[in-house]
């Protein structure tokens, strides 16, 4: 089987994976299945918004399909060859084997109720919620309206709920199942540098316990490739970042470090925020992915 060496090797070309080449000045190897950048924030818009472009190609990515990997050793295989790294980043990302389904369901009925199988992903479960709301379908949700992100969260997230008119369910029809791994990846439990092995990092949704977040993502993969350039960087401080769209020209801007044990919580509700949101579904498709400026909203 035919060999390469390269210096770093980042596997993903999702939100930390394209991050992290960005950060590392295009130096990097990038190879995934999937030589598009997909924004799934502008996908789910296009419930409401029809034609929003929510792909871009990534030239510079490298289309394989993993084997097998020894992390420790920083070898991989694919199924053209056997790359050895001296950084490694993984940044496969993970799946929802029915995200696409339980949207074409809701889509086909006037009548809807929605769960969640994690409470990580009820902030999908509302944005959906809130689009099908503005297509005047009925839509019952069960949620604990983010409450696990702080009692300010819950209260502001209560009331664009019922402003927007959704009801709330016990028992869910369409249930949104949990993010899993692809082979031959698994969850990982990183450092609080995003280390797994000396020179090997973890970004994006493929680490163990965080939510599966965009705006997190981008920021891990930024992180990892930073660490490459520079190594005395401080710890990697995780926050969840969100914006939610209420669908009738209000919303929220959520921050909270509450799913890692933090207390500090801030919930701002304005119209500006859907505006906000607007920009950004544009922003990343035609940046490739990169998360640029707005690393600093």
């Amino acid at each position: 089987m035919k060999e390469r060496h390269v210096d770093t090797l980042i596997i993903g070309s999702g939100y930390a994976g394209v991050n992290a080449y960005y950060t590392l000045k295009r130096r990097g190897l990038i190879i995934s299945k999937n030589k598009n950048f997909i924004f799934w924030t502008a996908k789910l818009r296009n419930i409401v918004s029809r034609n929003l472009k929510f792909a871009a190609p990534l030239p510079f990515v490298e289309e394989r399909t993993v084997i097998d990997l020894d992390l420790q050793s920083k070898i991989i295989q694919t199924e053209q060859e056997k790359i050895y790294a001296n950084n490694l980043i993984i940044a496969p990302g993970c799946e929802r084997q029915n995200y696409d389904k339980v949207i074409k369901e809701a889509m086909s009925r006037s009548t809807i109720s929605l769960g969640t199988v994690s409470h990580f992903d009820e902030y999908l479960l509302l944005q959906l919620g809130f689009y099908l709301r503005r297509l005047g379908k009925d839509v019952k949700v069960n949620t604990s309206y983010l409450s696990w992100l702080g009692s300010d969260v819950e209260n502001q997230v209560r009331q664009l709920v019922s402003r927007a008119g959704l009801g709330y369910t016990e028992k869910p029809e369409l249930i949104i199942d949990e993010c899993t791994s692809v082979h031959p990846f698994t969850f990982y439990t990183p450092s609080r540098f995003l280390e797994l092995y000396k020179n090997v990092y973890v970004a994006g949704d493929i680490i163990k316990g965080w939510p599966k977040l965009g705006e997190l993502a981008m920021r891990t993969g930024i992180y990892v490739g930073g660490r490459i350039l520079n190594k005395r960087m401080e710890e990697f401080k995780p926050t969840f970042i969100f914006i939610l769209d209420g669908g009738f020209g209000e919303g929220l801007h959520i921050r909270s470090t509450k799913p890692w044990g933090g207390d500090y919580v801030s919930v701002k509700r304005s119209r500006i925020r859907p505006l906000l949101k607007r920009f950004i579904e544009r922003y990343y498709v035609l940046r490739r992915g990169k998360m640029g400026f707005l690393i600093n909203l």
